[in-house]
């Protein structure tokens, strides 16, 4: 079985807020110097339009309707067949809207078994697909075909402007006849608008390496016109399709190019500054903090992550189970014992390797700031001499507020036994600066991010609706003693332990931020 063009779209579900209708299409003028039509193939093509026109993608559409928009593409399909090779038009690169699509004389239906048969076999159309196209909560549903350059693809586009975009895209493989391109799904991605104007970035969850053939179709185009393209598909569907010059939604299409590959790796000579030990926020691992390290590590620091897995963190499991926890009076070494051996690795490894000698300065980001802070309090003076600074990324150094809130505390003690124990910028041999942000205000308002906010802020510092970075109080965030400044940032900007970021997000580690506290590095 192979698939279609489209076919893969919407496989999984996804909740987001939708446009309820379709925008009217509206036909774009002729581009300059374009071929003459006749006046047969415009009037066709006028009548193939005007039957369209306000449908969402042919939903709606009478079945005698659906038989004209069959025959009159036939008509202009046989018209074309006969001229030069659409593969190498001009015309042909660029974005089409599909304004419909459909197999003649079949009725495909999400909960048909026939249909479902028919599409298992390789002979029909995908039902899902078919629902997808003909969905009002669709906004567009278009291709874009890039066909020269190094890595020509084909990408297919289901647009849920403004809050979500699906793209499924398919490289090109050959072009096995005149007017016909042959495709292979290489993958997709899943754009969601998320909150602190970041937009989530998922990997379309269909493993086409595994497909083989099956990944394989062929999109074959016999009528193509400044106004209109006619093409179909390996199983039989027919795509009408309008060029089209701008997207619904620009800022998140323009997320559907590729990222572009990861820098070099920094040559061990030219990291001529003191190492760098990035202390992970809680989930965090490695993959998390790539952004921070590379521009870390292109202004000459090596930098060590602490190695932490995600599951490691169910090591906090057992600490759950003691009278400290119920009473909020967990203390670090019964419940970071992980962390504090994780930081001990990285600390050696640091100290064996090339750049033994050197004085480290430790990064903390989140709960990883009051974390190092117990962990220093934990050595002896003679191993803390190891360390040169300590920076804290968006932590929430001070314990929550007597009373109710401190019952409910997040921490079930461990921020108030640090504070209580290290307070402010306790180790005078060190030099501390704590880093907060004002991006975010907690309201009572239907936006995800103050709602997040909020519900952050008011255990934490007792004022629901103050400043901070969406997590993290401005107020929470520094340490009297310490080097203080304010960015304007957001918490975090990737899904802990994922690798997954939030794209477009500015955050502690984003390479405009860094620059407003690295200089403290040296």
């Amino acid at each position: 079985m192979r698939v279609s063009l489209f076919s893969l779209l919407l496989c999984t579900p996804v909740s987001v807020a939708l446009r309820s209708a379709t925008p009217p299409y509206s036909r774009p003028l002729r581009a300059p110097c374009a071929p003459v039509l006749s006046v047969s193939a415009v009037h066709e093509e006028n009548a193939l339009l005007a039957l369209l026109e306000g449908s969402t993608r042919g939903k709606g559409l009478s079945s005698a309707d659906k038989a004209e928009v069959f025959r009159l593409a036939t008509i202009l399909e046989e018209r074309g067949a006969s001229g030069d090779d659409t593969n190498a038009s001009p015309l042909l690169p660029g974005r089409w809207r599909v304004l419909f699509q459909g197999k003649p004389g079949e009725d495909v239906e999400i909960f048909s078994v026939q249909s479902w048969r028919s599409y298992l076999s390789g002979t029909g159309p995908s039902p899902i697909q078919n629902l997808v196209s003909s969905s009002g909560s669709v906004s567009r549903l278009y291709q874009v075909l890039e066909l020269n350059g190094s890595s020509p693809r084909i990408n297919n586009v289901v647009d849920f402007s403004p809050r979500a975009v699906i793209a499924i895209e398919a490289a090109l493989d050959g072009k096995p006849q005149a007017n016909r391109l042959g495709f292979r799904f290489t993958g997709g991605r899943v754009l969601l608008r998320a909150l602190w104007r970041g937009t989530l970035s998922l990997p379309y969850p269909v493993p086409f390496d595994l497909l083989g053939d099956n990944a394989k179709g062929w999109l074959q185009t016999d009528y193509l016109s400044p106004s209109l393209r006619l093409s179909r598909g390996n199983k039989g569907s027919l795509f009408v399709l309008v060029p089209e010059s701008e997207p619904d939604d620009p800022e998140l299409e323009k997320l559907l190019t590729p990222p572009p590959p990861p820098p070099p790796p920094t040559p061990p000579e030219s990291l001529s500054r003191d190492p760098v030990l990035i202390c992970p926020a809680q989930f965090g691992t490695a993959k998390d903090y790539s952004e921070l390290v590379d521009a870390l590590r292109a202004r000459g620091h090596p930098v060590s992550v602490t190695p932490l897995a995600f599951t490691d963190w169910l090591r906090l499991v057992p600490a759950a189970l003691t009278p400290e926890y119920w009473k909020c009076e967990l203390a670090p070494e019964t419940a970071l014992p992980f962390y504090f051996e994780a930081l001990d690795r990285a600390v050696d490894e640091l100290a064996s390797g090339p750049f033994a000698g050197r004085p480290i300065h430790l990064v903390a980001h989140s709960i990883g700031g009051w974390i190092v802070r117990a962990y220093l309090g934990a050595l002896s003076a003679e191993k803390r001499a190891a360390f040169a600074s300590l920076v804290t990324l968006g932590t929430p150094h001070t314990p929550p507020p007597e009373g109710f809130l401190r019952t409910i505390d997040q921490t079930r003690g461990l921020l108030r036994y640090v504070e209580e124990r290290y307070p402010g910028a306790y180790h005078k041999e060190l030099r501390y600066l704590t880093v907060g942000s004002r991006a975010v205000r907690g309201a009572l308002k239907p936006e995800l991010g103050a709602l997040l906010a909020t519900a952050s802020y008011l255990p934490l510092c007792g004022d629901a609706f103050a400043e901070g970075d969406g997590i993290t109080p401005i107020g929470c965030a520094h340490l009297e003693g310490a080097e203080q400044r304010e960015v304007d940032a957001f918490h975090i900007a990737f899904v802990p332990g994922s690798g997954t970021r939030l794209l477009g997000t500015p955050w502690y580690g984003s390479p405009t931020v860094i620059e407003q506290w690295v200089d403290f590095l040296g």
